[in-house]
């Protein structure tokens, strides 16, 4: 992939069509708009923080933007290509629940060592409240409205042995036990408001 106006090869076609939830015909209208928006067949840290930035104006997607590039950036080389594109909005998009558990538990585990710690789970929860601005925090009950309160009521809800870690299979059943707790742990992720 590169120039603009390539064609979707048929190796790379057919490992999108085996992972993800998209038609033959989606993802090669996926494929285009792609590169009509990204000639060079890449995005940058910078394109992404730009483009995330519109879909929340009222607040500041920085932060959060940069830690969405950083789960879709697969390969760790500083760009988002069409397949990493791809795969992970099959996933936030068309996978389910459980799907949608693991790639956010990917987000929050900052350093990839397999628990969200308290420190984390704040990072993560102060960049969702910065995107979605101060109009939307003041609308929310005010026992929600502090990152920290609600990370703290987060960890009360899944780490069941108070080790102050939350690892995959703990908020995988957690947030299976409790649909409102999956409203929150996804709230800016996969929707734009709650």
């Amino acid at each position: 992939m590169g120039k603009s106006g390539s064609k979707l090869n048929k190796k790379t076609l057919q490992e999108l069509l085996e992972n993800t939830n998209f038609s033959e015909e989606e993802i090669k209208q996926l494929y285009k708009g792609f590169h009509r928006d990204c000639p060079t067949g890449k995005v940058t840290l910078k394109e992404f923080k730009y483009i995330y930035g519109r879909f929340f104006p009222s607040g500041n997607a920085d932060d959060f933007a940069k830690h969405v590039f950083r789960t879709f950036d697969t390969n760790k080389d500083g760009y988002v290509d069409f397949p990493e594109f791809l795969t992970a909005v099959s996933m936030t998009s068309r996978g389910s629940v459980e799907d949608k558990l693991r790639w956010t538990f990917g987000m929050y585990d900052l350093d990839k060592d397999g628990f969200i710690t308290k420190d984390e789970m704040l990072n993560i929860l102060e960049a969702i409240y910065d995107m979605m601005g101060s109009e939307i925090i003041d609308s929310l009950p005010p026992e929600e409205r502090c990152p920290a309160k609600r990370r703290d009521k987060i960890f009360e809800l899944l780490d069941h042995n108070d080790d102050q870690i939350i690892t995959l299979e703990e908020f995988l059943e957690g947030a299976q036990r409790d649909k409102a707790l999956v409203d929150v742990l996804t709230n800016g992720i996969f929707n734009k408001k709650k």
